[in-house]
């Protein structure tokens, strides 16, 4: 008899040759189909809804989209060894790991036996909009209480849930001094900024920004710590750069994202738009970027390395979505600890290696995202107050 894991994957298997591949369902899968259907008008919702989605030009985006290196890899592999892959057959396979994994959809699956693969003692919920603001002046301002107006010798600073901007004051440039402030997104939280020249800015959690109030005639510099996306306004006459731990990020107008966490092993520009020059303090090391491209140093290396990527994906943070290419479990850890603001502890063997190539996302509470990750060959968790311990 089937234990409920081998179901569920089973109808899915059913479900995407039924409807991507055209073939035929044996009477005994016609009624495991029907069986399942009944359950739930979730089920039948979820069915109808992906009726539609039958043509090759359609599920090839989606594919795209879920960046499924793996599952190519493995067609490629089997297309060397002389075996026939019939596409539709192949697209249904596909299909039904995206559904299962990318999509995150696992036909209620994380809500029915999370609970038994992952022993908790409380609820962690994802994290939210929140944050505060240092002023030049040493002020903290919260910023999750609605809306607010701060005025700043040169710039009005509107307080909103989620974002803070910057609207220049009509006073020369010459007169006063610059000012300074910070935002700082602690761990479990997310925010976003509008800085004084109109570049948008999306803290992730455990981050911090240092920024002018009002950018001077020079440069236009920052300072961060942490995770952020940035898409800056163009001016030739003004670069714009981003400091990050001992890395330089020189950029005209355009956008990128920077990974710099104290705990990574490594300082991440990841290029989308336009170009940057991403250089090293104190050395002669330089690189420059062309969109799709990641520029990664570790601090004592003598070069930054840079590779090509799938741009698209490593800016889903901002949209509630984790994606993982073949991600270690420490490196997942990292960022289900910063996101849930927890932390976590090994029980079991650290040297035993799970990686995990998917989606998750940020918006399910903690004990369903590590459920997920036990069900994709994971260890086992356990949760304690605000320690997730690792077997």
């Amino acid at each position: 008899m089937m234990n409920l894991v081998e179901k569920e994957i089973k109808v899915a298997d059913i479900i995407t040759r039924k409807l991507f591949s055209g073939e035929k369902m044996t009477e005994k899968e016609e009624g495991m189909l029907q069986e399942w259907l009944d359950e739930s008008e979730e089920h039948r919702a979820w069915f109808r809804s992906y009726q539609e989605k039958t043509s090759y030009e359609e599920f090839e985006e989606i594919i795209r989209v879920s960046d499924q290196q793996e599952q190519w890899k493995r067609l490629e592999s089997g297309l060397r060894g002389g075996n026939v892959v019939n596409w539709r057959t192949w697209m249904a396979y596909a299909a039904g790991i995206i559904i299962l994994v990318s999509l995150g959809l696992w036909f209620g699956l994380r809500d029915r036996v999370g609970k038994e693969s992952v022993m908790q003692v409380a609820v962690i919920e994802p994290g939210k909009f929140q944050g505060f603001l240092i002023l030049n002046d040493g002020q903290k301002v919260a910023l999750e209480k609605g809306d607010t107006l701060i005025s700043a010798a040169t710039s009005n600073i509107s307080v909103s849930t989620g974002q803070v901007s910057y609207k220049e004051k009509n006073v020369g440039r010459e007169k006063v001094p610059m000012e300074y402030n910070t935002i700082v997104v602690p761990r479990g939280g997310i925010y976003s900024l509008i800085l004084s020249d109109g570049t948008q800015v999306f803290l992730n959690s455990d981050s911090e920004l240092h920024y002018p109030v009002r950018f001077g005639e020079g440069n236009r510099e920052v300072r961060l710590k942490g995770e952020a996306f940035f898409n800056v306004t163009p001016d030739s006459s003004r670069p714009f750069i981003v400091l990050a731990g001992e890395v330089r990020t020189r950029v005209l107008g355009t956008s990128f994202n920077i990974l710099a966490y104290a705990d990574e092993p490594a300082i991440e520009t990841t290029l989308f738009t336009g170009r940057v020059e991403v250089s090293v303090e104190h050395s002669l090391l330089k690189k420059i970027l062309t969109p799709g491209m990641q520029a990664s140093w570790t601090d004592g290396a003598s070069d930054i390395s840079v590779r090509e990527i799938n741009s698209d994906l490593r800016s889903l943070w901002r949209d509630g979505i984790i994606v993982l290419d073949d991600d270690e479990l420490e490196s997942v850890m990292r960022m289900l600890a910063r996101w849930y603001d927890v932390t976590y502890e090994w029980k079991g063997d650290r040297g035993e290696r799970h990686t995990f190539t998917g989606r998750i996302n940020r918006n399910d509470d903690l004990a369903s995202v590590l459920s997920m990750l036990t069900l994709l060959g994971g260890p086992r968790f356990e949760i304690k107050g605000t320690t997730v311990y690792i077997y």
